[in-house]
């Protein structure tokens, strides 16, 4: 993730004389600790053994940094499909994690308030990840319980342990 940073917002020395970068979101194949797999399944993202055929309907996902929040935290705008759609967690008093139309590099050029919607800190325990919500801390990013069911939040005990793994543009 350090490459992602740097690409997007420089090194401290390139950011001291005004360097921009010009960068494209990131792309990650994104499994449970079970082996599941991200696909889009009637408008939300499910996760769902992709083995065999079903493969070619795993859904990668993209990322960008959130340049607003600590750089140390890793926050990351988290989208699908290249980064044209993203997940929010809504704006609300309760959280709607749903998908948005709107580009991950529109969001990272935006304002604080618009992007932390769609923020996640991601943290390294390990050989796994998890995300927890920029805009409702203590929530973190789910596989549910049932197949079919889609991403969820909840809280840090219930919290999905997830494998990363990079794919080349």
């Amino acid at each position: 993730m350090v490459a992602l940073f740097d690409e997007f917002l420089g090194t401290e020395v390139s950011v001291a004389f005004g360097a921009q970068p010009v960068a494209r979101p990131y792309q990650y194949v994104l499994r449970d600790t079970e082996q599941q797999g991200l696909c889009l399944s009637h408008g939300h993202l499910v996760a769902t053994s992709l083995q065999g055929a079903n493969s070619a309907q795993e859904e990668p996902i993209s990322v960008v940094p959130n340049r607003h929040l600590e750089r140390r935290r890793c926050p990351l705008i988290v989208g699908i499909r290249g980064g044209t759609r993203a997940l929010s967690c809504g704006t609300g008093t309760e959280p709607q994690l749903h998908l948005e139309d709107v580009g991950l590099l529109e969001l990272f050029s935006g304002d604080k308030d618009r992007a932390t919607p769609f923020t996640f800190y991601k943290t390294f325990g390990g050989s796994t990840h998890t995300f927890e919500a920029a805009a409702f801390p203590g929530l973190f990013l789910s596989t549910a319980p049932g197949p079919g069911q889609a991403l969820a939040l909840a809280p840090g005990p219930g919290a999905t342990a997830f494998y990363l793994h990079r794919r080349r543009q």
